[in-house]
């Protein structure tokens, strides 16, 4: 079971008129909610994880399909986008990646390192699936940039029984009168959710139409854990800490596996949160991919990444997992 830990903190202030503190919110988030620009909020960049390179070569480059794999995981570990995967090697909507599938990676294209560590490949879409999982989405904000872009953050959760993959939201930003200005997708950063966990999202704008003043966010893709993924291992989450670190925040703690398998790929994600439950950031890390935790044994991790906005976060969650 992944652990929750929550880190209460008694300074920082609301972007919005402050109300009287209060507990962890309890209220059930809506399925569709909208999020209002925190005014004078800030971000700062924090130093990217190393991620993959390619290089270029006149020899057609081929992936073999191996059990935990997913479209999102390959993109990310070649540096090319998920639907030049699927263009390159006409995949059907309807079926499943197979074990042993050869895959021809589209190289040359490029690629983006979000602020928060997360390599996403340009236009990164996949495919849309016909009904989405009745999975939900809270947490939502938004947050001004220095140079004019503007943050949309926010969380998909697993309202379900079973564990979820592939979760991509949209999120559109409207005008006053509730008229959609432009919208962007983005994938949730967990390849496993399991029940009643939550995974973090976010879409960077970076020249925001004059005008907007909210943002709406509508789930477009969640599908249960299939033969192809059910090798990803959720790991226990141990001994968390956080703690303000100059303008960041480190999140440290342990990761045991606790299944009967050892895992590689090792991967954790850190989500902050404020004192209204919104997500103010996150970040994630993911281990050597060639290095396996045995199953029994636990491993440290730190996390350093920066909250958006101007207050302290209260709160944060740490998601583990690994694949078998």
């Amino acid at each position: 079971m992944l652990s929750l830990v929550w880190v209460l903190s008694a300074c920082g202030m609301l972007v919005t008129p402050p109300p009287t503190p209060t507990a962890w919110p309890t209220t059930t988030p809506t399925p569709r909610p909208t999020a209002t620009l925190v005014p004078g909020a800030f971000f700062t960049p924090i130093p990217p994880t190393p991620t993959l390179t390619p290089t270029l070569t006149p020899t057609p480059v081929v992936h073999i399909v191996e059990q935990g794999d997913t479209l999102l995981g390959i993109a990310l570990e070649y540096g090319v986008t998920v639907d030049a995967l699927v263009q390159a090697n006409n995949l059907d909507i309807s079926q499943y990646l197979r074990i042993g599938q050869a895959l021809i990676i589209p190289l040359g294209q490029e690629e983006e390192t979000s602020d928060m560590g997360i390599a996403v490949p340009a236009g990164n879409l996949i495919l849309a699936t016909p009904t989405p999982l009745p999975l939900e989405i809270a947490g939502v904000a938004l947050y001004q940039t220095p140079v004019g872009g503007v943050w949309c953050m926010g969380e998909v959760v697993n309202t379900t029984a079973a564990p979820v993959t592939n979760m991509q939201v949209q999120v559109t930003l409207l005008a006053a009168d509730g008229t959609p200005l432009v919208s962007s997708v983005a994938l949730a950063a967990a390849d496993y959710l399991a029940p009643d966990a939550r995974a973090p999202f976010a879409v960077l704008f970076k020249t925001p139409p004059a005008g907007y003043t909210e943002a709406r966010v509508t789930l477009l893709r969640g599908e249960t854990v299939s033969a192809i993924t059910a090798g990803f291992t959720p790991l226990d989450v141990m001994q968390t800490a956080g703690v303000v670190s100059g303008p960041q925040y480190r999140v440290t703690g342990q990761l045991l596996n606790a299944s009967g398998a050892g895992v590689r790929r090792v991967t954790v994600v850190v989500t902050l949160y404020d004192r209204e439950g919104k997500v103010n950031g996150f970040r994630q890390l993911t281990f050597d991919g060639n290095k396996v935790l045995p199953a029994g044994q636990s491993q440290e991790f730190k996390v350093l990444l920066t909250p958006q906005g101007i207050e302290v976060p209260a709160a944060f969650q740490v998601l583990a997992w690994g694949v078998r």
